[in-house]
């Protein structure tokens, strides 16, 4: 093999020396990178919710059943006192980095002009305790503005870099993630909330083999990875990999116009993230077959696992699908019948305290009754149900975009009508959104020529539902459906530093 094919990419191999990150001068809003995690706090007064349901309350006894089962962390609204943009007071510190295409496709139907703009929206309303650093790339990577305050002068700077952006050359998404990563890397100190912005219009095929090692780091950072595409020419896939390993959602911005409301939506969850580093832990009586999630989970044999969630913002509800294998002699069943499936717990840092505090959620029990005879009328639990159709839907849509990707659009649609045909049939609100998602899709697919114009779209909305987050509720302009899941996943900071965004 050919000595060339080995030879590392040229940014992979720069020693990038960022280290010279604006000092945070509040020693209650900052953490050096190496800090001690804190002595755990056993309580039930932390910000995060578990709660358990289980799709049958009943059981026949003398059965081996399979039923599915919900483990769900939630962050009520009221979980912390967050700053709106229109608030005084003050919020959580975030060290942000905007990763900017400036290729020359950037330079068409003022791309780079409603870039700068969403940028500058993000100076504005930053608080003189956050940092911003802004990377930008073409065939190559700048730092424009190292991780720098944002008090007046820092803003100004900023704003100046901002509007010197111009468009030109080609693209490496690689090179400007690899430049972004490292000015958070190489920060002296840093505020608990940090995330990258990556935003580009371009293809990049050279990147595709470099996206484990990058959001790899991105993680061991501490910082999320928010992927945003232009306009219907960018690589959707390669975005929405990122973003899958990133685990976190993929935005598509079909008008350019509304990337400063996809930014702020970003940024106001960041505002309210209540609780970072959650390991959900579920011990179960009975086998534990699967885990319907797309975080990590870890197996602790046929019976256990260990469920990692990077962060949650104020108002968002995790849900994590399970399937049991309940055998006709399950130990453990009382005299009256009721019979413990699983045992749920939780541990996170709460941030809602300067120190962030770890927190330990006691066992939350998973119950269900072995009765002699099950009434023929019982109907399944209405969350678990949402549940299954959601995680049903979002591997529906998966799979018939990998169909449409090939060409084969009946095979594709065909998927979308069967799928259809199971959410259309229950009443609930969830499945009529879900049911809106599949019927725009179903749209999307009837042609490649349709396709290439929907492919984002579809690929947004279900990572949107892998996730179970959302950054704005713009409607698609190519939509024959007014859908309504984007509402099930935005928080109210995000609904009000996007409305923000529109006036200004």
């Amino acid at each position: 093999m050919p000595a060339s094919m080995h030879r590392q990419p040229s940014w992979a191999s720069a020693d990038h020396n960022f280290n010279d990150d604006d000092e945070l001068n509040s020693s209650a809003s900052q953490q050096p990178l190496e800090q001690a995690e804190p002595d755990p706090d056993i309580s039930r007064e932390g910000p995060l919710l578990l709660s358990t349901r289980v799709e049958y309350s009943a059981l026949p006894k003398g059965q081996t059943q399979a039923v599915f089962g919900l483990v769900t962390i939630q962050a009520p609204e009221t979980a912390a006192k967050v700053a709106t943009p229109d608030a005084d007071e003050e919020r959580r510190p975030m060290d942000v980095v905007c990763v900017l295409d400036v290729s020359g496709s950037m330079d068409s139907h003022n791309k780079i002009g409603d870039l700068k703009e969403a940028v500058r929206f993000i100076i504005d309303e930053s608080q003189p305790q956050d940092r911003l650093s802004i990377v930008t790339f073409n065939s190559q990577a700048q730092r424009k503005l190292k991780l720098r305050r944002m008090d007046r002068q820092g803003k100004h700077e900023a704003t100046v870099e901002t509007m010197r952006l111009s468009a030109s050359g080609g693209t490496s998404i690689a090179a400007g993630l690899d430049m972004g990563l490292a000015v958070l890397e190489k920060r002296r100190q840093r505020n608990k909330v940090s995330a990258v912005l990556l935003l580009t219009d371009g293809q990049d095929h050279s990147s595709s083999a470099h996206l484990k090692t990058l959001t790899q780091r991105a993680a061991k950072a501490g910082c999320g990875l928010y992927a945003f595409g232009f306009g219907v020419d960018h690589d959707a896939d390669l975005l929405r990999e990122i973003s899958e390993q990133a685990r976190t959602p993929y935005t598509f911005i079909e008008n350019t116009a509304t990337v400063k409301a996809a930014f702020a939506g970003v940024v106001g969850g960041l505002s309210s993230i209540v609780a970072q580093r959650v390991e959900l832990t579920l011990d179960c009586q009975a086998t534990l077959k699967d885990v319907n999630t797309p975080f990590a989970v870890t197996r602790q044999g046929e019976n256990g696992a260990t469920v990692t969630i990077p962060d949650v913002f104020a108002g968002e509800r995790r849900d994590i699908l399970v399937e049991l294998s309940i055998p006709a002699d399950l130990p453990g069943t009382s005299e009256d019948g009721s019979t413990v499936l699983l045992q749920a717990s939780a541990r996170y840092q709460d941030l809602r305290s300067s120190r962030g505090v770890l927190v330990q959620i006691p066992a939350v029990e998973m119950m269900v009754q072995r009765v002699d005879e099950v009434q023929p009328e019982m109907e399944p639990d209405v969350e678990v149900s949402d549940q299954r159709d959601r995680v049903q839907v979002t591997r529906v849509l998966e799979q018939a975009a990998q169909c449409s990707d090939a060409g084969q659009f009946e095979q594709a649609q065909q998927l979308i009508r069967e799928q259809r045909s199971k959410v259309s049939k229950r009443l609930s609100p969830v499945a009529e959104a879900l049911n809106l998602e599949l019927e725009d899709a179903e749209g999307r697919m009837r042609s490649r020529s349709s396709w290439q114009v929907g492919a984002a779209e579809v690929k947004d909305a279900f990572q949107m539902h892998k996730m179970q987050r959302c950054t704005n509720t713009f409607a698609s302009a190519s939509s024959a459906v007014t859908k309504k899941s984007k509402a099930m996943y935005m928080n109210s900071t995000q609904a009000a530093w996007t409305s923000k965004s529109s006036r200004g």
